[in-house]
């Protein structure tokens, strides 16, 4: 994440994070860019949704089903790691159609960049729904060989496990 941050800094970039749910844990195993015809500014990115949903039906079909769509990432070159209106809206209308979809947003620039990430909610009251977005914690970690065996279709580890703080 952080190399695609990088490489089109200080422009944004981003893309989607494919992995598993486990109870309230969701397991970012891959992430893939923003596809060829995205669009990048210094203060928002658009991805390319139609490559993105084709990704998407490749790692799930590779993956024999287990692979799936876990949320969004994208970067805030010389920006801080916290959400805006347009990423909160963003989220919002993922939660329409993901149950408890991720939001991770890398940050900074050169080679120091932090990660934050949300999972999204939506809460219905009497007059309206709005987003809530709960902070989550990221674990980075080597997988077992069972998780290598398992992500052999997939590019590269490591795997990051993202969930609510203990």
């Amino acid at each position: 994440m952080r190399e695609h941050a990088r490489d089109l800094a200080p422009l944004e970039n981003g893309g989607i994070l494919l992995g598993w749910r486990s109870g309230e844990n969701r397991i970012i195993a891959e992430l893939r860019g923003p596809g060829p015809l995205a669009l990048h500014g210094r203060h928002c990115f658009v991805p390319d949704h139609e490559w993105q949903v084709a990704e998407i039906r490749r790692a799930f079909e590779a993956s024999g089903g287990d692979l799936d769509y876990l949320g969004d990432w994208h970067s805030h070159p010389d920006g801080v790691a916290e959400m805006s209106d347009l990423d909160s809206a963003t989220l919002l209308r993922i939660s329409r159609r993901v149950s408890a979809p991720l939001m991770l947003i890398v940050a900074g620039g050169g080679t120091e960049w932090t990660p934050r990430c949300w999972k999204g909610q939506i809460v219905r009251s009497l007059l309206r729904r709005r987003l809530l977005a709960t902070p989550q914690e990221i674990k980075i970690f080597d997988p077992s060989m069972v998780w290598r065996r398992r992500t052999a279709v997939l590019s590269q580890p490591p795997i990051h496990q993202v969930g609510s703080p203990a």
